[in-house]
């Protein structure tokens, strides 16, 4: 993005609205408190921050009253993926959160989405980053099957965004990036790694974030089974997957004019005081650009990074690089980098400054360098010259050392001014209007009405538990009555009429009025507040999922039945293809990055050949992508195996002759997704899933397609734009691999466009679950042999083949499985199979 200052305040688009992160009720009330437009929040479950505190049933009822108040709007994630046995309650539980009126749910799973959809229609979705929307097709998927926003995969530059927009300019739906926070690796919902590493996986909301640890890179030659080889150590070691955390502050005044909707801070494992302080700078700075007045401002950046930072980025949506996002040095909150200390005598500090910000006293200090760190709360104003600013501390420190504050005593104040009067900038802006009259028996009738945040009228009325008496001496005047009323200071609410009717020389001492005045306030807090829940008959009649929906069925699809299986193989060559068809394959998926330039051959035999797609195809890629389908269409070609649920559906655009199926970087949990990707021929099941899990699938996989599964191979770990290969320098053929501090090793290969895929440590195999999984109405079997080379290629699929054949002895079944041993890359595992989706 080129820096643009001509434009002014008048030609500004519609602001984007802030979204700031609930992670618990403190949370909720510093995100108002700190002028956010929306918050987003999670139950205590189906939400991805299963370690944040959340919100109970009781709680989401009380925090979207507190919200709706106050003009804010709730957003609740659901935003995980959701195991066949999980699929009723996910559904009633978002019945539950349409009844008490939440603004939006985000989702991720696509069969949840699905069903969302055609049961509870006026409930209002969005796409959450974990589905993974990076280009236009997945975005018309989105828009397509009901979603009103999506939000974009952090990847994306502002340009793509542009074109998405534009893509999309026929459908009621809206576009939403993440504003500031921690960046996520590897593309948001295609992550496995914690999954796999730790058995908690990020696509339930558990993720250990391994990328914020310690690897190295290794690398070697390759053996004749794929695997790297001779291996070495490169000089490259550190948090080489840590990213920086986005920070788009210092360009918020050009993100704005983005076609976005909404702006997204991250953070629901965050404190109070962080969600305080960072809403409220996003608040001023978003004021500031509407009025034409923002200048990124030094000390709010600094207060920023002392909240947390990892060091600040402004990420790919401006136009950085991988090497710019990336923060390798260190995975933790560093603070704001103030310079680096100069040598000196003694225990006297130089330090060389890097901007108009300097330590102060009360300022809690960091000095670090690559192998060393010491902390120190500064006792005295240093002397500030040329730059430089002198201090004493208690300790000798190493001259180069950086020096970050982590703690300013004035930030302190900002967040207990913030918090400690939470709805400061609500007081008195519900508006509101009401009679009071009084009966001859002392009954008082109370009817009103009330303007909320959004200068929306709401009525009112209701008898009162108080009463009045006969005055005995001094009876109380309309005035005193309605003077008493309009006592309001410091909630939300202002009158700006009362009116008293009814006989006069009532009685009523003040404790009568204060109640009085308080009921007044809760009919019209309820009056606002209930014209947000939906209709309870409305709800009721789709309390209970459809039959259709087969969720308790025991017997699996009998067409499946009857099908003999298929083994499926996935290369990366035509010497591989080449091997797998040899060795008595059913099918062969050419991955799609091979040069178009060597496959005339496959029009020999096309009907048995396939083309894998890549999972990600950025939107200016998808040129070249077309053009290539096109190319392998012109050879007969027409199986086409995807990895994202939009490239699925629009495949058959460019062809309808394709048959379309995917892989599990489609995630599929449930029977649900399953129908939802009815067109396909087959749908390889997550491998996440356990065996409980996959049968309950099948059992309730009536009408959907083809169940497959991955049953050899390295399972993707992580995708991402890092790219490792040019980063650790190395040579054409060579194969590197990231060692972690339990020295697994994770083979990393990077693909044309330089994204990096990283596999995991030991090799997939459900050898011995074969016969179960087939009896269990599987009839797709694929392995993977994408860069492992035809020697691999061969015999894996020779050996699987002869697996798949009847009546194998134990004995013969036992060498199957010591050969496939000998062949794998880091021994076996069988991934989620006993474990589950956890």
């Amino acid at each position: 993005m080129q820096k643009d200052n001509s434009h002014s305040a008048v030609d500004l688009p519609p602001l984007p609205i802030l979204l700031a992160p609930a992670g618990s009720p403190d949370a909720l009330a510093a995100a108002c408190a700190g002028g956010a437009d929306a918050v987003y929040l999670g139950g205590k479950q189906f939400g991805a921050r299963q370690f944040a505190a959340n919100f109970s049933y009781e709680e989401l009822v009380q925090a979207v009253r507190y919200a709706h108040l106050r003009g804010v709007l709730v957003y609740v994630t659901v935003n995980t993926l959701v195991a066949e046995r999980e699929m009723k309650d996910a559904l009633r539980y978002l019945l539950f959160l349409s009844s008490i009126g939440v603004d939006a749910v985000l989702i991720q799973d696509t069969g949840l989405l699905s069903c969302a959809k055609n049961y509870i229609p006026d409930l209002v979705l969005h796409a959450s980053t974990q589905m993974g929307i990076h280009n236009v097709p997945g975005a018309l998927y989105a828009a397509k099957n009901g979603c009103s926003r999506i939000v974009l995969a952090r990847e994306l530059t502002g340009e793509e965004i542009e074109e998405i927009s534009d893509a999309l300019s026929g459908y009621p739906v809206d576009l939403e990036v993440f504003a500031h926070g921690a960046l996520c690796y590897a593309y948001s919902g295609r992550c496995l790694l914690s999954s796999l590493v730790g058995g908690r996986s990020g696509n339930r909301g558990m993720c250990a974030q391994p990328c914020r640890k310690n690897y190295k890179i290794i690398e070697g030659s390759f053996d004749h089974y794929g695997r790297t080889d001779n291996t070495h150590m490169t000089r490259k070691a550190g948090y080489l997957l840590s990213t920086r955390d986005l920070s788009l502050y210092p360009v918020l005044d050009r993100i704005v004019r983005l076609p976005i909707a909404a702006l997204k801070i991250e953070g629901r494992m965050r404190s109070p005081a962080y969600v305080a302080i960072v809403t409220s700078i996003y608040r001023k700075a978003l004021d500031a650009i509407r009025t034409g007045t923002f200048q990124p401002n030094p000390e709010d950046i600094a207060d920023l990074a002392i909240a947390f930072s990892r060091g600040f980025t402004t990420g790919y949506i401006s136009g950085l690089k991988y090497s710019e996002v990336m923060g390798r040095s260190y995975p933790g909150n560093q603070g704001y980098y103030t310079g680096s200390v100069l040598p000196a005598g003694g225990r006297a500090v130089k330090l060389k400054l890097v901007s108009e910000i300097f330590p102060r006293k009360g300022d809690g200090l960091v000095f670090r360098s690559e192998e060393w760190e010491e902390g120190y709360v500064l006792a005295d104003e240093p002397v500030i010259h040329d730059g430089i600013a002198e201090f004493k501390v208690p300790f000798s420190v190493r001259p180069d050392a950086g020096v970050y504050i982590t703690s300013r005593r004035e930030l302190e104040r900002k967040v207990r001014s913030i918090l400690s009067d939470p709805d400061k900038r609500y007081n008195g802006l519900l508006t509101l209007s009401c009679s009071v009259e009084f009966s001859p028996a002392g009954e008082i009738f109370v009817a009103g009405t009330v303007k909320d945040m959004k200068r929306t009228w709401h009525r009112f009325e209701y008898t009162s538990r108080e009463t009045a008496s006969k005055a005995k001496t001094r009876p109380l005047t309309k005035e005193q009555i309605r003077e008493q009323l309009v006592k309001t200071g410091g909630t939300l609410f202002s009158f700006s009429e009362i009116r008293i009717f009814g006989e006069e020389g009532w009685f009523a001492p003040m404790s009568v009025l204060n109640a009085l005045r308080r009921e007044i306030l809760l009919a019209a807090e309820d009056a606002i507040t209930l014209s947000w829940h939906k209709n309870t008959k409305q709800v009721s009649q789709v309390s209970d999922p459809p039959s259709k929906l087969s969720f308790n069925t025991n017997t699996i699809n009998n067409a499946q039945d009857k099908r003999e299986p298929c083994l499926a193989v996935l290369v990366s060559s035509i010497t591989e293809l080449n091997a797998a068809r040899e060795n008595g394959a059913d099918r062969v998926y050419l991955a799609l990055n091979d040069s178009p330039d060597n496959i005339s051959c496959l029009s020999q035999n096309p009907h048995n050949t396939g083309i894998m797609v890549p999972g990600i195809i950025r939107q200016k890629e998808m040129d070249v992508f077309v053009s290539r389908l096109k190319q392998y269409a012109s050879l007969g070609i027409r199986h086409i195996l995807v990895d994202s649920v939009g490239i699925g559906e629009y495949i058959p655009g460019i062809d309808p002759a394709f048959s379309v199926s995917s892989y599990y970087g489609l995630p599929v949990t449930n029977a649900a997704t399953m129908r939802a990707l009815h067109n396909f021929e087959f749908c390889t099941l997550s491998p996440e899933l356990s065996g409980q899990e996959i049968s309950d699938i099948l059992i309730a996989n009536k009408t959907g397609p083809l169940p497959a599964i991955c049953c050899q191979g390295l399972i993707e770990a992580a995708v991402t734009e890092d790219n490792l290969c040019k980063y650790a320098g190395i040579s054409e053929g060579t194969g590197i691999a990231l060692k972690d501090e339990k020295n697994y090793s994770f083979p990393v290969w990077c693909d044309e466009s330089g994204r990096s895929h990283i596999m995991n440590s030991s090799e997939h195999s459900l050898i011995t679950e074969y016969p179960w999984l087939y009896e269990s109405g599987i009839r797709w079997f694929i392995v993977d042999a994408r860069g492992r080379g035809e020697k691999y290629t061969g015999e894996m699929t020779r050996t699987w083949k002869r697996r798949m054949m009847p009546h194998l002895s134990a004995e013969e079944e036992s060498r199957m499985k010591d050969t496939i041993i000998h062949m794998s890359y880091g021994g076996i595992t069988r991934s989620g199979f006993k474990r589950g989706l956890s």
